[in-house]
């Protein structure tokens, strides 16, 4: 039907070019370029026109917007010098982006970072000069804008540019400008991540986890590995997102092996271990318990090698040997055994020792059924470099136009519906930003459904900078628009929208709260039933949770089914009848003795107008 659609309105649209009435074609064009899941053919052969057009009523931002879709280089060439600088620098980048040869690839991002530099926009400039292997270029951008950032209240921004003057200083070889930016990126980001767990952004929290992680990776100091580690952890399992959980805790163990820090290492072990035998993971819990012995063995080995004093060993050893005792393994145990009582140590504990490694003479190991996390459960756990993503966006301000371009000239990443509704909302954006404060409340309601047919991450900052608008009709529509968002980072803007004195935002807000519902939405969900005073809040976020189909989300339903009152009960049980999934049910069963005679039949209700039984 869109085809069809474009089909037609693009002979419309060249029949009234023929007739010369061109702002009748353009118009035509226009609504052609809104049907966005048109066949390629149609869709490029009405882009033609349209990009010709565009040039005739001299649109040349909305005339190359068009050509970063089509991918024409020497259409765009023809227009570089009619474009502001900042466009010109980004089409060189998407020019070296494209370029195959080495050498030729490496003057292309040289020619965009000058460009950049140019416009104004250091992050882009460095991270070019980057890619142009120019990196003493890029640490004096680097060192600039970390200077620039450091007073500020942007902590987080500060943290990464301070991180990036540390990588650019570590391939330059200047270890000590690299220590002294590391020391000032750590600082920074312990702060940013304490704030943003502070006013629960804790998806940005995890963010500068992950840069410690890298940092601690970089500068081979462990330290900084562990903190990143533990607390990215803390935050996937609070987020019930179990399986990236369990990676990570398996990617810090391999670094801790290579690092030979066994003792850290022997720690993590056994806290996987735990957690996986309470997702209901024995294997992996198995094999939890036997990486933290061994390592516990390595830990003594070391001591022992390094002359430390026999107590350390002995510790590290009796904790190998509760580990292998939980599995059976009792001729390791007895092993061990023999192995404590050859330690420098008092006599009398020798002979203990000695007494006990010979109880285990004749003992075997049991069956070892342990096992790493299955292929098939494993996630891509790959990470963007925030360290440069995020700075980019920092330095965007939230100008939609910037964040639409980037996703039209990604055709690596993104399909060409949504490269479309990108290209269709930068145009829109254009002449957004073109009017500035006198921009009608209208065309930024239109922009943000623009923006809300995207659905990407990236597009979060733009709607965030349309919500400060002073138009209620307008926060109205960023909080429609983030009803297809599902991100974490959402419920900041919609929290703020539960908040805002326009009767008509708030309720926008819940119904966009009750369909912000997957895994990893409980916490903020939660955090609004537990924190805010207003009742169809509490009841939107609760009819959300219902539908979540997680053991935390059963939990805390069949807790708000005995301790809430009549409202909060009500969402509950309306949000049950709705779901999918088995959590809820299985947790009632499990609770269904300590559950009093009215939340019983409620439940039991609640699952029969869904077709099952308790």
């Amino acid at each position: 039907m869109s085809t069809a659609a474009v089909v037609s309105l693009h002979q419309q649209a060249r029949q009234a070019l023929r007739a010369g009435n061109g702002g009748e074609a353009l118009n035509l064009l226009w609504q052609a370029l809104d049907k966005t899941t048109a066949r390629e053919a149609e869709y490029q052969a009405m882009l033609v026109d349209l990009r010709a057009l565009l040039v005739r009523q001299r649109m040349f931002r909305a005339a190359l917007s068009v050509d970063w879709y089509r991918g024409d280089g020497e259409a765009e060439r023809e227009l570089l010098e009619q474009v502001p600088v900042a466009d010109r620098a980004r089409t060189l980048e998407s020019w070296a982006e494209l370029e195959r040869d080495p050498g030729r690839a490496k003057k292309r991002w040289a020619a965009a970072a000058e460009v950049y530099e140019e416009a104004a926009l250091p992050a882009r400039a460095a991270v070019c000069r980057e890619r142009a292997e120019d990196f003493e270029q890029a640490r004096v951008l680097w060192s600039r804008l970390a200077s620039a950032l450091e007073d500020g209240p942007d902590r987080y921004a500060a943290a990464l540019a301070r991180f990036n003057l540390a990588r650019a200083s570590n391939v330059l070889g200047d270890n000590a400008g690299a220590h002294q930016a590391v020391v000032g990126s750590v600082h920074l980001l312990e702060e940013a991540a304490d704030r943003y767990e502070q006013i629960g952004q804790r998806e940005r929290a995890f963010d500068c986890y992950q840069v410690l992680l890298a940092i601690g990776k970089q500068s081979d100091e462990f330290e900084h590995v562990l903190e990143g580690i533990v607390n990215a952890v803390r935050i996937l399992r609070e987020d019930h997102l179990r399986y990236y959980a369990l990676q990570q805790y398996e990617e810090a163990l391999g670094m801790a092996r290579e690092r030979g820090e066994f003792a850290a290492g022997a720690t993590l072990a056994s806290e996987m271990a735990q957690y996986a035998a309470a997702q209901g993971m024995p294997q992996l819990a198995a094999h939890g318990i036997r990486t933290s012995a061994l390592m516990w063995q390595s830990v003594a080995e070391a001591a022992q090698k390094n002359g430390l004093p026999a107590e350390l060993a002995e510790n590290a050893l009796l904790a190998a040997v509760a580990s292998f005792a939980r599995q059976g393994q009792f001729a390791r145990v007895g092993q061990l055994y023999t192995a404590l009582s050859e330690l420098e140590l008092g006599e009398a504990r020798r002979a203990a020792y000695a007494r006990s490694a010979k109880r285990y003479v004749s003992a075997s190991d049991g069956g070892y059924e342990g096992a790493p996390l299955p292929a098939h459960l494993r996630q891509d756990t790959s990470y963007p470099d925030v360290w440069h993503v995020d700075l980019i966006e920092w330095e965007q301000h939230g100008r939609a136009s910037d964040a639409c371009a980037d996703v039209v000239l990604d055709a690596a990443h993104y399909s060409e519906i949504i490269r479309r509704r990108a290209l269709v909302a930068r145009l829109a954006a254009l002449d957004v930003e073109a009017e500035g404060e006198r921009a009608p409340a209208a065309s930024l309601v239109r922009l943000c459904e623009l923006l809300g047919q995207i659905e990407l991450y990236t597009i979060l900052a733009p709607l965030e900078t349309l919500f400060t608008s002073p138009a209620p009709e307008v926060r109205g529509a960023v909080v429609r628009a983030l009803e297809r968002f599902m991100y974490k980072r959402s419920f900041v803007t919609v929290r703020a929208a539960l908040a805002d004195a326009e009767p008509g935002v708030r309720a926008q807000a819940y119904k966009t709260l009750e369909l912000l519902r997957f895994p990893h939405a409980f916490d903020p969900l939660a955090r609004v039933v537990r924190e805010s005073s207003d009742v169809e809040a509490r009841k939107a976020a609760l009819r959300a949770i219902a539908r979540i189909d997680t053991a935390e989300a059963a939990e805390m339903v069949l807790s708000v089914l005995q301790h809430e009152g009549q409202a909060e009960r009500a969402a509950a049980l309306d949000g049950v009848k709705k779901g999918r999934g088995g959590a809820f049910a299985q947790a009632a069963r499990g609770a269904w003795g300590s559950l009093p005679a009215q939340v019983q039949a409620s439940v039991r209700d609640a699952l029969a107008a869904r077709g099952e039984a308790v």
